[in-house]
């Protein structure tokens, strides 16, 4: 009888955690953070209930209740996207599903969307990351491009449709010729990293320790003024 007792409860102890997943809380959607690994991302949310591929970028839906099992609200879908299995944004939406344009959101994104411009800037547009074949193209294009102002406005063009990863900008920076002007392409790609804790490896490819320095602390001065 003690053997069968045990069973039913470890048995409930399934069932009643299985149906905790079902279930976030407000506090736990507030917890997903940029930066976050994809298992770091499960152990708050769980499963999800799709997963989206596009390149480098990976996306994941969950489907939740937003409360408890005993006192909940309305449902919501939590969209997570990462590139390198890290997150760079997060949305969420009442209902289940993605909603129409204008729908208003349960938990403010975790990281903003759109893109991040200077002050000279005349025109915010929503922005994605390309796909591999979308960024290779531009890769080409940027090659056989020789006019370091051709080159910029070319990048320049690119940015007000895209956000990049730093991996992308080590290969564009790469097909600048001369250091000032690497320096340069970095300041003007860096408001549109997407992960800029990376960032260092694009920095790294300077071989002066004066220009590297002058490099971040462009990024340290970026950050300030945008606090």
């Amino acid at each position: 009888m003690k053997k069968i007792h045990i069973m039913l409860c470890l048995a409930l102890g399934i069932l009643v955690s299985g149906c905790f997943t079902s279930y976030v809380s407000t506090k736990q959607m507030m917890g997903i953070y940029q930066g976050m690994t994809q298992s770091q991302v499960e152990s708050v949310l769980g499963k999800p209930d799709f997963r989206r591929f596009d390149g480098d970028m990976e996306e994941w839906e969950f489907h939740r209740d937003n409360g408890t099992p005993v006192l909940t609200s309305e449902p919501v879908t939590i969209i997570v996207q990462f590139v390198n299995r890290e997150v760079v944004s997060m949305d969420t939406f009442k209902g289940y599903g993605r909603p129409a344009p204008m729908h208003s959101v349960v938990v403010p994104p975790a990281v903003n969307t759109t893109v991040e411009v200077f002050p000279n800037h005349e025109q915010v547009e929503e922005a994605r990351l390309m796909t591999d074949s979308e960024f290779d193209e531009f890769i080409n294009k940027l090659k056989i491009t020789v006019m370091n102002e051709d080159q910029k406005k070319l990048v320049d063009r690119m940015l007000r449709t895209y956000d990049v990863t730093s991996n992308q900008c080590v290969k564009i920076v790469k097909e600048i010729s001369y250091t000032p002007d690497q320096v340069e392409m970095m300041k003007k790609l860096y408001p549109y990293v997407r992960d800029k804790r990376n960032f260092n490896k694009v920095i790294d490819i300077l071989f002066s320790n004066a220009y590297k320095d002058e490099m971040r602390k462009f990024i340290e001065e970026y950050h300030q003024n945008n606090k």
